[in-house]
């Protein structure tokens, strides 16, 4: 190579050699064109994967968190009216500070009078929120109750209260009282979110004597039946253990195919809100039921690529397989719908209990029709350990005659328990009869609907079917609202008995047509405020009440019907119904009659069904704030304020387990009844 070639390159190789290191000089100097740190690493996720049966591998439940389903605490401070002077004791500074506040806000005063007369004074004028307060007619009361998961808007449930300053809540209506999440702290506290209201009519226990002792001490606490709505229902999510937006779209659409939305429902069931939540509201034909709505989305396939039948029969053949899972299979199976029927059919007569019970548990939710048969032969088998349980699924199970009438035979079965399982059962049965007629009511009249009429919505329709049964259909069950009180039901059944229930919507049944009381008969209620008294058969029964509060004294004649003093005892006359009544409460209702049982004036057993709520009640507490309450004569109360803790209460019920859930009661001792006289 030439001298001049050689220079060349070696001139162009320093250029370039200059150029490279100023291009990297501007490079470093330029900002954000160069990183002093290394490029992130993409990092490692672990997939969340639950320990759950193979067969249970794809549903919703194995692959996600359900949040919001857990029964939750709900507290308040309320205001108690219409006591019989045994309120107004001194309160502690932080809760009447309370109280006086929250009557300011609701513009109770001096110049607004209640309409209670007994709260105003004599020349008309109102009172201040502390001389309310102070008032014996009053009380403080603390409200507890126990929502459970997926509860809707305008649901109702039983609320308990405990008196902060009275002797005796006997009597007592609660103002409404605004119920919140945990605890309640007084005047200057911390202020939880508030979902749900209380009011109306106390519940006392009815089977203890007012004014005694012994008895006035368990009327510190009390409950309202039904009294408790919803306001701002909480709101359930499934969450992803693996967020995904493609699982989260299947997981929606699996939900709202096998639950599409009703015409009382505002949208779809599931709404999907991000690749790893999933919102879900219970449907308008689960909002008396919503606990089992929410089991069977936790057991419900994802895959809708499979049809319902595979799915079906994959969880039957797993539940013959492994009968230690026929709880969860059960509502795996349950959340197919109708075209499980095959498979479950398959297993009605399986010879493993287990498997057969859960077959027919899914049968009879499902409406299937062909697990009536096997259900009656299981409730109709006088050794089975299952007759309850057969009992009560026949309520769920696909109506018709055969069902009906096989419940109607157990109303006169040996076991009191049976026969109050099969009443309820056909009530319920009746209450779907009266259903479907509002539906189909409201299907024909779709024309005059649409030309400008309003249709009821499915909870007007709801509570419509409950109020009134005419008696007429297959279930035989007649019932109807005594006073806007409580529920009667009369029921076919050749053997007397009186059921009276503590929880839920006050209702009472009578079996055995129309009950009569026995003459001659002398009945004292209450230390003589209420006396029965007839001569002789045929003669009428005199009705002598005096009023604790008035004092003023009415007298009444009726005729011997059961139905008739019951009709009496509640009604309140008014300018639209002047008919006569004492306008007693319902569980003073259930105390004459109590007490007209054990002074043999009614000639039938006496029963009434176990206490639920307190035990739902210690469920949902974390920090414990109730204790059990007797319900029954001959318990032993215990009402300590403020109440123990959960620990206690929860070790308290280990050492005395619950009752049957039907419990039939005890004369009061020294009855007639008790000492066989």
């Amino acid at each position: 190579m030439s001298g001049s070639r050689k220079l060349f390159f070696r001139r162009a190789g320093a250029g370039s050699a200059l150029a490279a290191t100023v291009f990297g000089l501007v490079l470093v100097a330029l900002p954000g064109c160069r990183s002093s740190k290394p490029p992130p690493r993409a990092r490692d996720v672990t997939p969340v994967i639950r320990d759950v049966p193979p067969v249970l591998r794809n549903t919703v439940g194995a692959q996600a968190t359900f949040t919001g389903i857990d029964p939750v605490l709900v507290t308040g401070y309320g205001f108690v009216v219409g006591l019989k002077g045994t309120g107004g004791k001194p309160l502690p500074p932080d809760v009447a500070g309370t109280m006086e506040r929250e009557m300011a806000l609701r513009e109770v005063s001096r110049s607004r009078p209640l309409q209670d007369t007994a709260l105003v004074t004599p020349d008309g004028q109102g009172l201040t929120p502390r001389e309310l307060l102070n008032h014996p007619n009053t009380a403080v009361v603390v409200a507890y109750a126990r929502i459970p998961p997926g509860l809707p808007e305008g649901a109702t449930f039983d609320v308990f209260v405990q008196a902060v300053n009275a002797d005796s809540l006997e009597g007592g209506r609660l103002w409404s009282t605004d119920l919140q999440i945990g605890p309640s702290d007084p005047f200057g506290g911390f202020r939880a979110r508030g979902i749900g209201s209380a009011r109306g009519a106390l519940f006392t226990n009815p089977f203890v004597e007012p004014g005694d002792g012994e008895g006035t001490a368990q009327l510190t606490t009390a409950r309202i039946l039904d009294g408790g709505i919803i306001n701002q229902p909480l709101q359930m999510e499934i969450v992803l253990d693996n967020p995904s937006h493609i699982r989260a779209r299947a997981i929606t659409q699996a939900i709202n195919t096998r639950f599409p939305p009703g015409p009382s429902d505002r949208g779809p069931v599931a709404r999907g809100r991000s690749d790893s939540g999933v919102a879900l509201t219970v449907p308008a034909a689960y909002r008396s039921r919503p606990s089992d709505f929410v089991r069977m989305v936790q057991h419900m396939p994802i895959d809708v690529s499979i049809p319902e039948e595979e799915h079906a029969r994959r969880f039957a053949s797993a539940l013959r397989a492994e009968p230690g899972l026929a709880e969860e299979l059960h509502w795996a199976i349950r959340s197919l719908g109708p075209k499980a029927y095959n498979e479950l059919r398959k297993l009605y007569d399986y010879s493993e209990l287990r498997v057969r019970m859960a077959a027919l548990r899914a049968g009879a939710a499902l409406e299937d029709p062909l697990a009536v048969e096997p259900l009656i032969e299981l409730a109709s088998d006088q050794i089975s350990a299952r007759r309850q349980e057969a009992v009560r699924l026949l309520g769920k199970a696909a109506m018709g005659i055969r069902g009906d009438m096989a419940l109607r035979k157990l109303l006169d079965d040996p076991d009191i328990s049976l026969r109050v399982t099969a009443y309820e059962s056909l009530a319920k049965r009746s209450e779907r009869h009266q259903m479907e007629r509002l539906k189909a009511d409201r299907s024909r009249r779709g024309d005059q609907l649409a030309a400008g009429g309003r249709a009821m919505s499915f909870a007007e329709m709801e509570l419509l079917a409950r109020l009134s049964l005419s008696g007429s259909s297959t279930q035989g069950v007649r019932r109807t609202l005594v006073a806007r009180k409580f529920l009667l039901d009369e029921v076919p059944s050749s053997k007397p008995l009186i059921y009276v229930t503590q929880q839920n919507e006050p209702r009472m049944a009578i079996f055995g047509g129309d009950l009569r009381l026995q003459a001659p008969l002398f009945v004292s209620v209450w230390s003589d405020r209420l006396m029965l008294v007839s001569d002789s058969m045929g003669d009428p029964v005199r009705v002598f009440y005096r009023d604790h509060s008035s004092r003023q004294v009415q007298t009444h004649e009726i005729g011997d019907s059961v139905r008739e003093l019951i009709e009496l005892l509640a009604h309140s006359p008014s300018p639209e119904d002047p008919r006569p009544g004492l306008g007693l409460s319902y569980a003073e209702v259930i105390g004459v009659l109590y007490a007209a049982w054990t002074q043999d004036a009614i000639d039938a057993e006496f029963t009434t069904e176990q206490d639920r709520l307190m035990a739902e009640l210690i469920e949902a507490s974390r920090s414990g704030i109730v204790q059990d309450r007797p319900e029954r004569p001959g318990e032993d109360p215990e009402w300590p304020f403020p109440v123990p803790s959960v620990r206690d209460i929860m070790e308290r019920q280990e050492r005395e387990p619950f009752v049957p859930q039907i419990v039939p009661l005890e004369p009061a001792p020294g009855s007639p009844r008790a000492t066989g006289r």
